[in-house]
């Protein structure tokens, strides 16, 4: 069985590379050349873990070919678009890459092919529009929403329950029999395509809010008159039993990043706006996360005021750029504009260590790193931990007890250390501070 998986960034390179080693013949199909010369010289644009790797290996085997040329898909049996669906600047889904792509491969088309779209899109668009595309076209047509997450993507590909729901009974069964046999895995079918599709912005615009919800507990935390642990009142919430689950408070952070999460919420509040729905949650939940950067930096700001340290002599160390640990994926950061809010406060002196973060995207986003954590540590006035790489989590706290300046702050904002290890920096006369910590 041949495959075609039309657009190579994140998802469909990390879909291609995995079908290919699995066996199936791939040809993965790609506009942007630059990608695909990069894939082919072994320089992955897509920082992944593994990724590039396999990508060569099944290049070399030849199970995987790598074509800019749309009129591939006539040779496969199944077609897996993942093109692009941006915001648009009124913060609603802008099809236009998946139409065109649809349009321009619908000529190219043969009967009786799986055609899977996997590119997030508002409820309908797969029976409405693809499917209307491709009138006369006799073709199964299913949403199979992609759910893996960056730094995890090959694990997660492999593993987690594949959601599917075609335009027709049919269409649902042709595709829930390839994805069976291509990955030997669960499937879940649902009633049609348009609950397959509400199925992804569901899921992500739960986790955002629920990533709200805890970041406003940490707040209102940090303010009360007492001493509480923010981590504390989650563990010990999520131990009540609720129907068929656990309450599931997630943890507080500098904020939510990524593609995915600071986008598919505003999908679904577009989406009610188009129905005369105001969404309160949806708009509330991304409000709230996307204030903590600016929340983390007035911590360090508050700090710098009351020691008395110029802000234009203080040396700030951030430990972690990218938005999720364990991943060089900087895209949407919240240490991005954390970053940005203190040099507006003439703080210059900012030190960056990340080592999963690529020299490529330091560049777009004018952020350089440096390769030794030491040299962000010594004489430091604040630490910040943005991120918990293992990189990160293995500095010795002893370490920076040493070679922090004295009094310095530790600002604890993805870390999350144990009472333990708090107390070791407080001993030491460091002042430390999580969010609600």
């Amino acid at each position: 069985m041949k495959v075609s998986v039309v657009g190579f960034g994140h998802v469909g390179s990390v879909i291609s590379a995995v079908l290919a080693d699995k066996g199936f013949n791939v040809i993965g199909i790609e506009k942007n050349a630059e990608l695909i010369n990069s894939f082919n010289k072994g320089l992955s644009p897509i920082n992944e873990p593994g990724l590039q790797n396999l990508v060569s290996k099944n290049i070399k085997r030849k199970t995987l070919k790598l074509v800019s040329d749309i009129s591939y898909v006539k040779k496969t049996d199944v077609i897996i678009i993942t093109v692009g669906t941006p915001l648009n600047k009124k913060y609603k889904p802008d099809l236009k890459q998946l139409i065109n792509t649809c349009y321009e491969m619908k000529k190219f088309l043969k009967s009786k092919q799986i055609i899977c779209i996997k590119s997030t899109v508002p409820p309908g668009t797969t029976r409405n529009i693809i499917s209307k595309i491709f009138n006369k076209k006799n073709v199964y047509l299913s949403f199979c929403p992609e759910r893996f997450s960056e730094g995890t993507a090959i694990k997660e590909f492999k593993t987690l329950p594949i959601i599917i729901g075609g335009i027709s009974k049919i269409a649902t069964n042709q595709a829930d029999k390839f994805w069976k046999k291509a990955l030997k895995i669960k499937t879940i079918k649902v009633l049609n395509s348009e609950t397959a599709e509400y199925v992804k912005l569901a899921t992500n615009a739960w986790i955002d809010l629920n990533i709200a919800y805890a970041n406003d507990l940490a707040r209102l935390s940090d303010v009360l008159d007492s001493k509480i642990d923010i981590l504390e009142v989650i563990k010990a919430s999520n131990s009540l039993k609720k129907g068929n689950n656990y309450v599931n408070i997630l943890t507080p952070s500098i904020g939510v990043g990524g593609y995915c999460l600071t986008k598919d919420p505003w999908f679904v509040y577009s989406i009610g706006k188009s129905n005369k729905l105001d969404l309160k949650t949806i708009k509330a939940g991304r409000n709230s996360n996307d204030i903590m950067p600016d929340y983390a930096a007035s911590k360090i700001l508050n700090y710098l005021k009351l020691k008395k340290i110029k802000k234009t002599n203080a040396k700030i160390g951030i430990l972690g750029l990218s938005f999720k640990t364990n991943s060089g994926d900087i895209r949407y950061s919240p240490v991005i504009p954390f970053i940005k809010k203190l040099k507006k406060h003439n703080i210059k002196n900012i030190l960056v260590y990340d080592p999963l973060v690529t020299k490529k995207d330091q560049k777009t986003i004018k952020v350089e790193t440096i390769n030794n954590y030491k040299n962000v540590i010594e004489n430091a006035d604040c630490i910040i931990f943005c991120t918990a790489h293992d990189q990160i989590v293995k500095i010795s706290n002893n370490f920076i007890v040493k070679n922090v300046n004295k009094n310095a702050f530790i600002l604890d904002g993805r870390r999350y250390f144990s009472r333990k290890e708090i107390d070791i920096f407080e001993k030491n006369g460091l002042k430390y501070s999580g969010i609600g910590r």
